[in-house]
């Protein structure tokens, strides 16, 4: 009986374990570090930041069963290179791709990465499926509440003491994640371990022109926008106007999650990204008024 048992044990669990997506990890031409799991249509996941690709941890391997995933370090972060020269962050999100067979993709991003995927949408179109945009970012906005509770983090970067600002930065209302401790713990050690990101001396990223603010109604893709209910009032009013100016985007609002919407409520932002991606996409309306547009590309 035992033998029997555990010859079923050893069938169950070896049946797990092939089902547990493999990780395959690369470096980009230009240094970037990224990690490739899975089978299907492309998805990849733009991390925030501060953080690197390990913030997706509690979707990845989910994502991963059905989906060709990739997860990469932005430059300056993680395993990533840094900032040696100029470049453009939509670009290196290109070089990725390239490096890893992808033609097009879905993008899911979070703060600055959901920035830059709306950025590389408006440079290379014909390269994305769709977008998931959560607390998002907007090249061009200009924020209205100021930046009063980034003066503690500030004061540690003056005083080059970039652990102490790392440490301060995660317990800011924009990152900090009282309702999920897990996500908490996870988001403060990977913030712990960019705290150098707090000393760079400058960031040459050369940003979109113009802006992305003023050109989103040439984005022709399905778009989720996914926004915390407690997060920033910033956040919420870049969600509302990438909801107003991308034709058909439609708009998930979140309880019980501020800005790292992902690690706040895994399971649930998790089940939002997968419905939207299984959907299949709708007819295009007209163009919205009241959104800027630009004929320079």
């Amino acid at each position: 009986m035992r033998t029997g048992w555990a010859a079923f044990m050893g069938l169950v669990l070896a049946g797990c374990a092939a089902a547990e997506p493999a990780w395959e990890a690369g470096t980009s031409p230009e240094g970037l570090y990224y990690e490739v799991a899975g089978e299907g249509p492309w998805v990849v996941l733009l991390h925030g930041f501060s953080l690197d690709g390990r913030m997706w941890e509690p979707q990845a391997k989910e994502l991963a069963r059905e989906y060709r995933v990739v997860r990469y370090d932005l430059r300056g972060h993680g395993r990533s290179a840094g900032f040696t020269g100029p470049y453009a962050s939509r670009e290196d999100l290109r070089d990725v791709l390239d490096a890893v067979g992808a033609g097009r993709v879905t993008l899911v991003g979070l703060s600055a990465g959901a920035q830059i995927a709306v950025d590389f949408t408006l440079s290379h179109p014909d390269r994305v499926e769709k977008l998931v945009l959560a607390a998002p970012g907007l090249t061009g906005y200009v924020p209205k509440d100021g930046f009063a509770w980034l003066a503690p983090v500030m004061e540690a970067v003056r005083a080059g003491d970039a652990s102490e600002a790392a440490r301060r930065w995660a317990a800011t209302p924009l990152m900090a994640i009282p309702t999920n401790p897990a996500g908490d713990t996870l988001m403060r050690t990977i913030v712990a371990d960019n705290a150098d990101l707090w000393l760079e001396a400058s960031n040459p990223e050369q940003v979109l022109t113009p802006p992305a603010i003023e050109r989103l109604s040439e984005i022709d893709v399905p778009t989720l926008v996914v926004v915390g209910e407690h997060d920033l009032g910033d956040t919420h009013r870049v969600a509302d106007t990438l909801v107003t100016c991308i034709a058909g985007a439609s708009k998930r609002v979140v309880p019980n999650a501020g800005h790292m919407v992902n690690l706040a409520v895994p399971d649930v932002f998790r089940e939002t990204v997968e419905t939207f991606l299984r959907a299949a996409a709708r007819e295009r309306p007209e163009q919205l008024p009241g959104c800027a547009t630009s004929k320079e590309g």
